[in-house]
């Protein structure tokens, strides 16, 4: 993927339904973290707590507030550890 062009060139695939002359919430930083969750090496991906830890935040910044009686978030997951 071409990581100079704006979201990699993923705007290419996004349905134009969902309005691309619009900010997507989230899409960016969704995708910076894809990215940095395939580099080759281990050390240069994120720890899984620190992805969970970031969807929720993105979630929150885009206004979607998953359901508390069928998601775990990481705060529940830490209070469990």
């Amino acid at each position: 993927m071409d990581e100079t062009k704006d979201l990699y060139n993923l705007h290419e695939f996004l349905d134009p339904a969902i309005g691309l002359g619009t900010t997507l919430k989230g899409l960016k930083k969704f995708v910076d973290l894809a990215m940095r969750c395939v580099k080759e090496t281990g050390s240069d991906r994120p720890m899984m707590v620190e992805v969970v830890k970031e969807i929720e935040n993105i979630m929150e910044l885009a206004g979607v507030i998953p359901d508390a009686n069928s998601t775990s978030t990481s705060a529940s997951n830490e209070e469990t550890s």
